[in-house]
C-alpha cells in the first residue's frame, strides 16, 4: 500500500473518521464518523452543550490512530478493518437479525423522523397562534422543546435497558425421563442342569 502522507492527509486527519477513511480502513472510519454525528446531535437536540466535551477525546483518538495505521500499514502489520464501539461482532449480529424482522429498526427510525417533522411543522404553528393570542409564550416551549426531549431522552433510557439485558437466553430443552426397556420374559423357562460337585 503506497504510503499515505503529505498536507492531505494531515487534514483529513484533522476530521474524525477521515484519515482513517483515506488509508482504506472504511468501517473504522464511519464508526468514528457516526460517533461525531451521534454526539452533535444529541448535544443540539437535547440542548445539552456539555456533551459536546466528548468531542475532544474523540478528535484526539482519531487523529493519532489514523497515524497509527499509517505507520503499521509501513510495517505490513496494520489491523484488519472492523468497526469500532461494539458495533461488529456480537452488537452488529443483533441489529442485523433485528433488520431482518418485519417491523425493522430503521423502518421505525423513518417512521419517528416523519412523524417528529410532522409534529414541528403543524404543531408548530398551532403553538405559535395560540401563545401569540394568549400572550404566554411558555407553551411553546413546553410543547415544542420539552415535550420531543423528553420522549428521546425515554427512547435512550429504553435502549440502553435493552443493550444492558443482551439476548434472550434460549430455551433450555427438556430431557426426557429414561425408561429402561422392557426385558422379554419366555412363559415357560427352560430348567437348569444340575452339576454334580464331584464329577469322576
Amino acid at each position: 500500500m503506497k504510503r499515505k502522507q503529505g498536507l492531505l492527509f494531515f487534514i483529513s486527519s484533522c476530521i474524525p473518521g477521515c484519515g482513517q477513511m483515506h488509508q482504506g480502513f472504511m468501517k473504522r472510519g464511519i464508526s468514528l464518523m457516526m460517533m461525531l454525528c451521534l454526539i452533535f446531535t444529541l448535544a443540539m437536540f437535547l440542548s445539552l452543550g456539555y456533551l459536546l466535551i466528548f468531542l475532544i477525546p474523540l478528535w484526539l483518538f482519531s487523529f493519532f490512530d489514523s497515524y497509527n495505521l499509517r505507520t503499521l500499514s509501513d510495517l505490513g502489520t496494520a489491523p484488519e478493518d472492523a468497526y469500532l464501539f461494539g458495533m461488529s461482532s456480537m452488537d452488529s449480529d443483533r441489529l442485523a437479525t433485528l433488520c431482518r424482522k418485519r417491523h425493522s429498526f430503521i423502518g421505525w427510525g423513518l417512521v419517528l423522523l416523519g412523524i417528529y417533522i410532522l409534529f414541528d411543522t403543524f404543531v408548530g404553528r398551532l403553538m405559535s397562534a395560540i401563545c401569540d393570542w394568549t400572550g404566554n409564550w411558555w407553551y411553546y416551549d413546553l410543547v415544542m422543546r420539552d415535550l420531543p426531549r423528553t420522549a428521546v431522552t425515554i427512547f435512550i433510557i429504553a435502549l440502553g435497558i435493552w443493550f444492558i439485558r443482551g439476548p434472550k437466553a434460549a430455551p433450555a430443552e427438556e430431557i426426557p425421563v429414561f425408561t429402561p426397556p422392557a426385558e422379554s420374559v419366555s412363559a415357560d423357562p427352560a430348567p437348569m442342569e444340575e452339576v454334580p460337585h464331584d464329577e469322576q
